[in-house]
């Protein structure tokens, strides 16, 4: 406890003490008391600001050094973020507070550091967010295929420019050159908080120096993956099915005509998608859309389908990259008794923008597993989907 809330208990126990014998009219026993009343509120109040100051010099950033002594930068981090998330800021040393602040600039508010459970948790130092980022390479992240914008806000508009058919004119010296027209436009979003919990062994995370990130990261990662995912995929999926509902029955339709042959998906790439977008442009589907591209020759038995040499587990289609999501994440769509996989043809960078706000934060409570002797991890993170430019994208399916 520190030292501000012991003074304030005694505060109120001595006000107490006060308006009793106030109320006995033993004036000069109140009197006395109210004197060391009156002590009490001053330490309280140098208390206060001691505390104050500690804080804020802390986040501020005052006092910086290039390299504290004796341990290695990473190593400081570490334990002061382990000593942060666990609730023992009052353990840390100097060169722990200034090396942790050099990497994560100000993790929060000053009463963050008071209350973690109320106020929220620590941001994840550097060396761990690099660990998570490995773990992450296991899955098929969506979110590396889409456009990524860091925002302080939790919603706001976003100016774009979609793809102009301007084209420079001729024109005669001292004559006035025609103006383009230009159409801007812009995509709102919004910010959501998005949470996971993971228990954890209570000895495991009481060693200050263990990484957390290295003990609960793989869940961090795939939990991370999976949302992302599905909110890209939600966008996605609304080119291909329309539900309605009438009369208490829902009604799922497909939106686009099946293909059945390559040349369909030869001509959305080729043609029907905007040559703009052709550099950069992707497949995305599932494994049954995958097996079904497999299967695919050029009537000579020459396979349309092509591993990319220089990228082991990827393959192409005409020099386009696959990108394949499970079946669980990405299922094909039933219609009428009949089954379908989608497929997503397009440039996902400009189709997709997602808007994410700081990185994550990790708290640590006891309450949750009190009985297992163990501990609950809270991982959150904040971010947002919105479609950004809806011509990027064309949707086909393929009866299988």
């Amino acid at each position: 406890m520190k030292k501000s809330d012991e003074l304030k208990q005694e505060i109120a126990a001595k006000r107490a003490e006060v308006e009793a014998f106030r109320q006995e009219n033993k004036l000069k026993e109140a009197k006395n008391a109210s004197d060391e009343l009156s002590k009490l509120v001053d330490e309280c109040e140098v208390a206060l600001a001691m505390e104050k100051s500690n804080f804020e010099n802390f986040f501020k950033g005052a006092e910086q050094v290039d390299k504290p002594s004796g341990e290695s930068i990473a190593t400081l981090r570490n334990r002061a973020f382990n000593k942060l998330v666990l609730g023992r800021e009052r353990y840390l040393t100097e060169d722990e507070r200034k090396a942790y602040f050099n990497v994560s600039g100000s993790p929060g508010q000053p009463g963050q550091i008071e209350s973690i459970d109320a106020k929220g948790g620590y941001l994840v130092p550097e060396e761990q967010m690099r660990t998570l980022q490995e773990f992450r390479k296991a899955y098929v992240a969506l979110k590396d295929y889409v456009t990524v914008i860091n925002t302080n806000s939790v919603a706001g508009r976003w100016p774009i420019l979609p793809f102009q058919q301007l084209a420079f004119q001729d024109f005669a010296e001292m004559t006035d050159i025609q103006e383009g027209d230009i159409t801007f436009s812009e995509a709102t979003y919004s910010i959501a908080d998005r949470g996971l919990i993971v228990p954890v062994s209570k000895q495991l995370v009481a060693d200050a120096d263990v990484d957390i990130i290295s003990v609960v990261g793989r869940m961090l990662a795939a939990g991370a993956v999976k949302a992302e995912n599905l909110a890209i995929l939600s966008e996605l999926n609304k080119l291909v099915t329309e539900t309605t509902e009438s009369g208490g029955t829902t009604t799922t339709t497909l939106k686009v005509t099946p293909i059945t042959s390559y040349k369909a998906l030869n001509k959305a790439l080729f043609k029907d998608l905007d040559s703009v977008y052709y550099p950069q442009a992707k497949i995305i589907t599932n494994q049954d859309g995958l097996l079904y591209l497999a299967d695919l020759d050029d009537g000579n038995n020459r396979p349309l389908f092509t591993p990319d040499v220089t990228a082991p587990d990827t393959y192409r289609y005409r020099g386009k990259e696959i990108v394949v999501v499970p079946n669980l994440t990405l299922p094909s769509v039933e219609v009428s008794s009949k089954s379908y996989a989608p497929f997503f043809v397009g440039d996902m960078k400009a189709y997709i923008t997602f808007f994410e706000r700081q990185g994550m934060e990790l708290a640590i409570s006891d309450e949750l597993y009190f009985r297992k002797y163990g501990k609950a991890i809270r991982a959150v993170v904040r971010w947002g989907v919105t479609v950004t430019d809806a011509d990027a994208m064309i949707a086909l399916a393929v009866e299988l």
